[in-house]
């Protein structure tokens, strides 16, 4: 098998000088500039960033950008990578690219249980190449992917958000899954060819005591739990909505905004704020929803979106609770449904007896399957949900995600209309589609269908 990697691959240039010359700016006499120049090629730069960072001022290091090629590492370390907000990140999709031979990475376990664990994964692969091969859709036959199973992709942070994540991979609850303590103990080390001290004076700052954070991150142990799969479907709960006058709480923050004169004689067309380049007051505006059995590969779509507020429990909670999801390109073919259901019961059974025979609690989620389910808290503002649902409710996103989406902008349209009549994906609401020669090229259907009062 490949071996998990992270590497830094880029970095902005004279890093340390722009970020010595941030330091020095809000004490020091000097245009921006000149400040740069005198701080180019000093010999106290570094003692002046550890000492400025020391007094709390870590926002001087975000001016320098890292990139970090993440390689063959398993779809687990993506998840936590991508958890983190400040950061850019190009994944490789599961939607087109063919997985049948990524690989899978191996957690630390019992000699014992090796031969079994390797089987089965194997088993998964080639269930999900038989799925292919049955002309089921790759973003389908991807919800039997365990796991494990290897991703690859690129990530680019600032310097701050970068050691952050690194000390939490190496003393906070990352430490708890051997990949990532050793994924971020590589990186410490090569971030300390930028910033020698800086990594271990992260690690004082945030987590004083490693011992305590290891204890307190690792997820409950479900020792008497009953192992059971189950199909289950997708369903979104509106927990909070803008109240049904919202559209006056816009209007009357545009006037104070000083960008809209409404006039007394003429209606107020709040669809002009829609389509703005800037519709800052949507903000003021907030919903909360929940998306019950919502499957591990939607998430990835879902938690995308970075201006948000979004709780998902940890995957081995889905690796316990069994439910899954079953498409219909799956459900429709007999042969195809026999190898996918199959395939989740024996990865079900599998998991339960390897738990109960010396299976490392650490290694409890790479036994998920990309199909498996997870309930999912989030909390958007306005102007995120508009840009939520011009991506999600198209017909080119992907289909799981796609109906939430939809769901949702029911029952806020039911809950508020004045504001959410006008949501709806890029084709309705700024009448044109954006995706060029990939349109789905039914823009007279979904405009028609979005505009109407039922959707």
């Amino acid at each position: 098998m490949n071996h998990a990697t992270a590497k830094i691959i880029a970095s902005s240039t004279a890093g340390d000088t722009v970020v010595a010359s941030a330091a020095r700016i809000s004490t020091t006499q000097g245009t921006a500039l000149e400040i740069y120049e005198k701080s180019c090629g000093k010999d106290n730069n570094a003692s002046l960033i550890e000492k400025v960072v020391a007094s709390g001022h870590t926002s001087t290091l975000e001016h320098q950008l890292f990139t970090v090629a993440f390689d063959n590492v398993s779809v687990c370390t993506e998840e936590f990578v991508i958890e983190f907000r400040l950061g850019s990140y190009t994944v490789k999709s599961r939607r087109y690219v063919d997985f049948t031979s990524a690989g899978f990475y191996i957690p630390p376990m019992p000699e014992h249980l090796l031969p079994e664990y390797k089987a089965h994964m194997q088993s998964l692969f080639d269930a999900y190449a038989k799925l292919l091969e049955l002309e089921i859709p790759k973003e389908d036959a991807r919800y039997l992917l365990p796991y494990c199973f290897r991703s690859n992709f690129y990530c680019t942070m600032n310097a701050r958000e970068l050691l952050y994540m690194v000390t939490v991979m190496c003393s906070g609850r990352g430490a708890y899954y051997p990949e990532l303590k050793m994924l971020g103990e590589s990186l410490k080390e090569q971030l300390r060819e930028y910033f020698p001290n800086l990594p271990d004076q992260f690690a004082a700052r945030y987590h004083a005591d490693a011992s305590e954070t290891y204890a307190r991150y690792a997820p409950a142990e479900l020792a008497e739990w009953k192992i059971t799969p189950n199909v289950a479907e997708a369903e979104v709960e509106l927990r909070s909505a803008p109240p049904a006058y919202a559209h006056e709480i816009i209007m009357d923050a545009q006037i104070y905004n000083g960008m809209f004169s409404p006039d007394p004689e003429g209606p107020y067309e709040f669809n002009d704020l829609i389509k703005s380049e800037r519709p800052r007051e949507l903000e003021l505006l907030h919903a909360q929803f929940e998306i019950h059995n919502l499957s591990l590969a939607a998430i990835t779509h879902l938690v995308r979106h970075r201006i948000q507020t979004v709780l998902v429990p940890h995957v081995t909670q889905a690796v316990y609770m069994q439910n899954y999801v079953l498409p219909e390109s799956i459900r429709a073919n007999a042969e195809a449904c026999a190898i996918y259901q199959k395939a989740f019961e024996e990865n079900a059974a599998l998991f339960d007896r390897m738990r109960q025979n010396g299976l490392p609690h650490e290694a409890e989620q790479y036994f998920a399957l990309a199909g498996n389910q997870l309930d999912v808290l989030c909390d958007m503002n306005g102007r995120e949900l508009l840009h939520f649902m011009k991506l999600r409710t198209c017909n080119r996103a992907q289909w799981e995600i796609r109906a939430c989406a939809i769901d949702l902008l029911r029952q806020l349209r039911k809950a508020c209309p004045a504001v959410f009549r006008y949501f709806g994906p890029s084709c309705y609401v700024t009448g044109k589609c954006p995706e060029g020669r990939l349109s789905c090229g039914q823009f007279s259907e979904i405009t028609a269908r979005f505009g109407s009062e039922t959707l």
